[in-house]
């Protein structure tokens, strides 16, 4: 019997558990973190995947990419802008933490400095470091659109080896609130 009790309690130290749901970074892809029904209850209409993309990385830091964008049926995911619903979900997998945390500290500058910069594709309005259980995570506050004062935010992450981001809106609603649920949500999936 104490053995037992001394295998179960190596067991539990060696393989600690996965969080519900959550998948093996190899298996996992930005459109299983959040799928089709997942991005229809956070936007709170019918959507369709737009654009699928897995790309393996072979001259960068990290191993692949995974990306999901859901838009309403028949709207160009090209231009979000011009979309008053829009969920785009990008994952990013690294070979170590170290990397993950490196790619991340180096987006978070170069947003700071696009946002003191007069050619910036669009106007950064802030960037905030986000409270995230077991994550690292910032987000942005930008107005993407000069013909429109909606102001869009991206939430840039990682957790362990996994980097992303989210972005979602709900035109005329926040998107801050809506992009941090899916946020939220994301970590659930990750391991």
């Amino acid at each position: 019997m104490k053995i037992q009790k001394t295998l179960l309690l190596c067991a539990i130290l060696i393989c600690p558990a996965q969080p519900a749901g959550a998948a093996e970074p190899n298996d996992l892809t930005a459109c299983a973190a959040v799928t089709a029904t997942d991005a229809e209850k956070f936007v709170g209409v019918s959507l369709e995947v737009t654009k699928i993309d897995k790309k393996i990385m072979l001259n960068a830091p990290w191993t692949h990419d995974s990306h999901c964008t859901y838009t309403p049926q028949g709207e160009n995911a090209d231009d979000p802008t011009a979309i008053a619903r829009f969920l785009d979900v990008s994952l990013r997998f690294f070979p170590t933490a170290e990397a993950a945390q490196a790619i991340h500290q180096g987006t978070m500058e170069q947003f700071r400095k696009m946002a003191g910069g007069p050619d910036a594709p669009f106007k950064v309005i802030a960037i905030t470091p986000l409270e995230a259980q077991a994550a690292r995570a910032f987000y942005v506050e930008l107005l993407a659109d000069p013909q429109s004062d909606y102001i869009s935010t991206m939430i840039m992450f990682y957790k362990g080896t996994i980097g992303g981001a989210v972005s979602a809106w709900k035109k005329p609603d926040s998107s801050l609130e809506l992009t941090k649920a899916v946020f939220q949500h994301i970590l659930t999936q990750l391991p």
